[in-house]
C-alpha cells in the first residue's frame, strides 16, 4: 500500500520545501502570514500544521493548476505569480516530485 498522503509529505515534501526556505522567516511563508500559505519556522518545524498548510494550496479537480505546484514555478513554464522561482520548469525533480504527490489526491 502506498504511504498516507501525510507520511509522504513528512518524508518527501516537506524537505523540498525546506530546501527551497520556504519556510525561512523574513519574507517567506515561515515568517508569519504572507499570502494565503503559512508554514511552521525552521527552526521549530511542525509537520502536522505544514501538510494541512500545504494540502490547503491543492486544488483537488484540477490538480496541475493547484497553486503549490504554479506558484513556485517559472511564468515562462507557465507558472504564477510568486516572489521565489525555485522551478525552472516542469523537468526539474522536485517539481515532479511535488506534482506526483498532489495528483496522488491530498486531502487536509
Amino acid at each position: 500500500l502506498p504511504l498516507p498522503a501525510n507520511a509522504t509529505f513528512a518524508s518527501a515534501i516537506e524537505p523540498i520545501l525546506t530546501a527551497h526556505g520556504c519556510d525561512a522567516g523574513g519574507d517567506c511563508h515561515g515568517g508569519g502570514i504572507r499570502g494565503s500559505l503559512q508554514l511552521s519556522p525552521s527552526a521549530a518545524k511542525d509537520t502536522t500544521y505544514d501538510f494541512a498548510q500545504i494540502a490547503l494550496q491543492v486544488t483537488s479537480a484540477h490538480a496541475d493548476q493547484s497553486p503549490v505546484l504554479t506558484e513556485p514555478l517559472a511564468l515562462l513554464a507557465g507558472g504564477t505569480a510568486h516572489s521565489v522561482k525555485p522551478f525552472a520548469d516542469t523537468t526539474d525533480t522536485e517539481w515532479r516530485t511535488l506534482r506526483a504527490w498532489v495528483r496522488a489526491g491530498v486531502t487536509p
